[in-house]
């Protein structure tokens, strides 16, 4: 099977990103999907690479939740997250700082910031790159996404769920998640108890500032990076 990675940028701002994992037959296919994801670009940067050795993993469940105001969900999801063991200061400290924009050099990180859940502290290397959850897709993505969309979901969540079902078991305890897309106000949070559990809103309309964090263990951070930038994974729905 092979692995295929899609970045897209416009005028040096990142616009979109997609994966697939696939057999060999269907790789055509797939690029030629890839290449339509981004609305606009000046840029694309498409990476094929086999993979030998690949791990199945189930996903996580869904629930859904709507608000009147962000500030009604995110005291709802500080709530969830502090009965799994974080605390709320830190919760509140890194979602205000992807809420300015977490990149020490302006705007949005390219990839998740690394939380050790113990000692409240950043553990990624790059502060402007990040962690990137890659090489994972689907066992049977066209069915997935077909339910989704009769399920009234869209295909940015079939993607997100994969990546969220990919982080809990590469050893992420906790994910917060919602898009620098301005128009798109749904988020996130993760975890092996709860779940994938969707939000609305989660930020503001308008907002050009999104991202993810990963809350981990320090202890744990090798293995899990190492899990999340090189194991294939494809999920089971």
């Amino acid at each position: 099977m092979f692995s295929l990675r899609m970045r897209s940028s416009l005028k040096g701002k990142h616009i979109s990103g997609a994966e697939r994992i696939v057999k060999c037959e269907k790789v055509g296919y797939a690029v030629f999907e890839l290449l339509k994801r981004p609305p606009e670009y000046d840029e694309i940067v498409l990476k094929v690479e086999k993979v030998n050795n690949i791990v199945k993993v189930n996903s996580l469940k869904i629930k859904e939740y709507r608000f009147k105001s962000v500030e009604e969900s995110r005291t709802f999801i500080i709530q969830l997250l502090e009965r799994e063991g974080i605390k709320r200061e830190m919760i509140l400290k890194y979602m205000n700082e992807i809420d300015k924009g977490a990149n020490p050099e302006g705007g949005n990180m390219r990839g998740a910031m690394l939380v050790d859940i113990e000692r409240g502290t950043r553990l990624e290397k790059d502060r402007s790159r990040g962690v990137r959850t890659v090489r994972v897709d689907w066992e049977n993505r066209e069915k997935v996404k077909r339910d989704f969309l009769r399920r009234g979901l869209t295909e940015r969540t079939v993607d997100a769920l994969a990546i969220a079902s990919k982080n809990v078991y590469c050893g992420v305890i906790a994910e917060i998640c919602w898009s620098d897309d301005p128009h798109y106000v749904t988020g996130y949070i993760a975890t092996k108890n709860l779940g994938y559990v969707r939000i609305t809103p989660l930020k503001r309309e308008g907002s050009p500032f999104g991202g993810r964090i990963y809350f981990l263990r320090g202890d744990e951070i090798e293995r899990t990076v190492e899990c999340l930038e090189n194991l294939a994974c494809l999920v089971r729905y």
